[in-house]
């Protein structure tokens, strides 16, 4: 690592002290040190600093953010601020004079390095762009070419989407597998209707690696976290604070918007994202450029009620409003209407569509062994929640039940099931006719040649079933919200599938419930004929995007 030049501007001692630690710590070189205006222009004309690291409010009364900014444009160094004063005003300044992000106090040792670490990486490759555009253009000039496509004197110009057209799909990936899949699903039917097109994916998901990019195609990983509570979250792997993943994971979406530029932007389900995480991205976005903006939603997000009074808290109905040119629903009114049921205002309602489900459909899934065996599926997608009431009471009920069991069955544990649950289920399913999966790429084929699925209800699961599946059972998952059980419960209602509440499910009724639904018919294959859940919406988001005109530069 080559050591970067960082001039320090704290005016409280003990805070200036460690941060000089951890830059030291670092490898990289403190170039000076400083509590006021003065003492920091003075301490750059000395030795010009590649990072300073900013206080927002300084000793004498000195504004950090009007300082960052003469330094910034006398040095073209990053800024990174350190605040107690995380307000929205002071995150609207910072942001303004271009910093690479901030740091609320108090603060963790691995946030500063994280965040530091950011910021260079981020402006070095922002300064080699800018050293590659200048000899592009010298090189054009002496050639009599003028500017090359993309300089910042370009007039911007509306074409097609799709003819070039620099895509951002936004996953924050908390929980299980569902947005990941569904992402990966828009996009292929995206790149297959647009082939010139030019994609990011970023997410969260640490099982995106698992996933065949298609051409075009790339992705960003951010840090994975997991949800422990309704709004709150843990970093999956990373030693770090609720707040420093999240500063992190901010940070790197806002410099990735900045450094792609896209000109469409496609956020998946949530409108800021992880505990607003996109937010200064989508701020940056709304002041920078003409990115078209679409928010996707599944069917149902939580109880109304609650998701009302939660928008309301948050501002989520004012940002649909200033963010968003279209919202996007993957569904039906006819399944569930999300615009009625959350109380949308006419003005976002007017610019919503419905594009009906996403769903996996008949994609290959994967080594799996096909024969004419009676068979059972289980599955509970990613395996973060749910497992207990499905797989541990299916597999007791397989070991209670066995002289009168005439099926085996298959059992998709998911890649995030702990490993002590994991171990307990394989004790349990030792001398009986289960297979037990930890990661299946997609299950298509395992859900077409079942007997009965039965399974959580997440949004991927639902949409599974109704395009494989002849008959199935869900046990919704109700942790942190009431989204799979109003889903499971509206299927039961259209006479799709069965319903059983998590909290009612034992052996002996699993069992019953199986009986009862493999001599009821296939319900699921009579709604595929007729037609009564459309499952064709990644093709339909594509062919809604191919209507659109996007800016560009040329």
């Amino acid at each position: 690592m080559t050591p970067r030049k960082v001039l320090i501007v704290e005016d409280e001692m003990i805070v200036q002290m460690h941060l000089r630690c951890i830059v030291d710590g670092l490898g990289h070189e403190v170039t000076g040190m400083a509590t006021t205006p003065r003492e920091a222009l003075e301490a750059a004309g000395r030795e010009a600093p590649e990072l300073v690291l900013m206080d927002v409010r300084l000793a004498e009364g000195g504004d950090g953010i009007q300082t960052a900014q003469e330094l910034r444009d006398r040095f073209d160094c990053a800024l990174l601020f350190i605040t107690a004063h995380a307000d929205e005003e002071t995150v609207d300044r910072s942001q303004a004079v271009g910093a690479t992000g901030y740091i609320v106090k108090p603060f963790t040792d691995a946030e500063v390095r994280a965040s530091i670490s950011t910021a260079l990486a981020g402006h070095g490759r922002l300064q080699q762009a800018q050293e590659r555009e200048r000899s592009l253009t010298t090189l054009l000039g002496s050639l009599g070419l003028g500017e090359p496509r993309g300089a910042a004197s370009s007039p911007p110009v509306r074409t097609p989407f799709g003819d070039g057209t620099r895509l951002v799909v936004y996953s924050h990936d908390t929980f299980g597998l569902g947005h990941l899949r569904r992402s990966m699903k828009l996009i292929q039917a995206l790149v297959a209707r647009h082939p010139s097109l030019s994609c990011l994916l970023v997410t969260g998901s640490p099982m995106v690696h698992r996933y065949a990019m298609p051409t075009g195609t790339d992705y960003l990983k951010l840090p994975a976290v997991r949800k422990v509570a309704p709004e709150r979250y843990e970093a999956r792997s990373l030693s770090m604070s609720g707040q420093g993943i999240h500063t992190l994971r901010s940070n790197l979406l806002l410099r990735t918007i900045r450094d792609y530029e896209p000109n469409v932007l496609l956020v998946d389900h949530s409108p800021v994202g992880m505990s607003g995480e996109i937010l200064p991205a989508l701020e940056w976005l709304g002041e920078h450029g003409d990115c078209t903006r679409i928010l996707g939603l599944r069917d149902v997000i939580d109880e109304p009620q609650s998701v009302i009074a939660q928008w309301r808290e948050q501002g989520i109905y004012d940002v649909l409003r200033r963010h968003y040119e279209h919202v996007v629903v993957y569904g039906t009114r006819e399944v569930y209407d999300p615009v009625s049921a959350y109380e949308f205002p006419d003005d976002v309602a007017e610019k919503t569509h419905f594009v009906h489900y996403v769903s996996e459909g008949n994609d290959a899934a994967g080594d799996v062994t096909d024969d004419e065996e009676p068979t059972v599926v289980v599955t509970v997608g990613g395996g973060d929640g749910g497992a207990p009431e499905v797989i541990g009471n299916f597999l007791e009920m397989m070991r209670r039940h066995r002289d009168r069991i005439d099926f085996k069955a298959e059992v998709l544990m998911g890649p995030f099931l702990e490993d002590a649950l994991a171990e307990e289920y394989r004790a349990l399913a030792e001398g009986l006719p289960v297979v037990l999966h930890t990661f299946v790429s997609s299950p298509a084929s395992l859900y077409r040649r079942a007997d009965v699925v039965i399974g959580t209800a997440g949004y991927n699961t639902t949409t599974e079933l109704l395009a494989n599946a002849s008959r199935a059972i869900l046990i919704p998952r109700v942790l942190h919200r009431d989204e799979q059980l109003i889903r499971a419960r509206r299927m039961e209602e259209l006479e799709l599938m069965s319903c059983l509440h998590p909290d009612e499910v034992t052996p002996d009724r699993l069992f019953d419930e199986i009986q009862r639904v493999r001599a009821s018919g296939e319900p699921l294959a009579r709604a595929r004929e007729a037609g009564t859940v459309p499952l064709d919406g990644a093709e339909r988001l594509a062919e809604f995007c191919g209507r659109l005109l996007v800016s560009t530069t040329r």
